[in-house]
C-alpha cells in the first residue's frame, strides 16, 4: 500500500510538473505570436507612412497639394482642433488657397472663418538628416501677406504649416497632413 502511495505520488508530481512546463510553452508561444503580431503591423504602418510621405513631397515638389488642417495653435498659446474638410491650405501651381472655417457660419466666407486665395513666392527646400523637408516661401493675398514654413515629417505625410503674419505681430501654426489635391475632399467657402 505505501508503495501505491508513493507511486501515485510520484506520478501526481510528474503530470502536474509536465502540465506547468507546457502551460509555459503555451504561453511562451502566444508571447512570441502576440510580439512578431505586432512586429508586423509595425512594420505595415511602417510602410504605409513611407509611401504617404512620398506622396506628400512629390506633391509639394509638383506644387498640386493640400495640406489638411486639424489643429490651430494660436500666438498665445491655445491649441484649437479643427475640421480638416474645411480648415485647409492649398497650392495649385503658384496659386493658394487657405481657408479656416469653425464650421458654424457667419464670418466672411459664410463658414465661421476666412478663405483667401493669392500667390505663392520663392520658395525654397531643405532636408535634414532625418528626412524631415522644410519648405520655406511667402504668401501674397488681398486678405493674407506671411512668410510661411511647411515642415513635413520625415517617415509620414504629417506636417506643420507656421505663418508669421506682415500685419501686426501674429502669427500661428497649424498641424495636419500632406495629400495630393486630388485625393482630398474639400468644401470651400466664399473667398476675399
Amino acid at each position: 500500500m505505501k508503495r501505491i502511495c508513493t507511486l501515485i505520488s510520484v506520478l501526481l508530481l510528474l503530470s502536474v510538473s509536465f502540465a506547468s512546463a507546457k502551460g509555459r510553452t503555451d504561453t511562451d508561444g502566444r508571447v512570441q505570436s502576440r510580439k512578431s503580431e505586432k512586429a508586423m503591423r509595425k512594420s505595415e504602418q511602417a510602410s504605409r507612412d513611407s509611401v504617404s510621405h512620398i506622396l506628400a513631397v512629390d506633391a509639394i515638389e509638383r506644387s498640386d497639394y493640400i495640406f489638411k488642417i486639424t489643429s490651430i495653435n494660436t500666438q498665445r498659446g491655445r491649441i484649437e482642433y479643427v475640421n480638416a474638410n474645411v480648415n485647409f491650405f492649398l497650392v495649385e501651381e503658384d496659386l493658394f488657397t487657405f481657408q479656416t472655417s469653425t464650421g458654424f457660419g457667419g464670418g466672411p466666407n459664410n463658414m465661421g472663418g476666412i478663405t483667401t486665395k493669392g500667390l505663392v513666392k520663392d520658395v525654397e527646400r531643405s532636408t535634414d538628416k532625418h528626412g524631415n523637408v522644410t519648405y520655406t516661401f511667402r504668401l501674397v493675398s488681398s486678405l493674407l501677406n506671411a512668410n510661411a514654413t511647411l515642415n513635413v515629417s520625415g517617415s509620414s505625410n504629417s506636417a506643420d504649416l507656421y505663418l508669421n503674419f506682415d500685419r501686426g505681430s501674429g502669427s500661428a501654426t497649424m498641424f495636419g497632413s500632406i495629400y495630393p489635391k486630388e485625393s482630398a475632399k474639400l468644401y470651400e467657402g466664399g473667398y476675399m
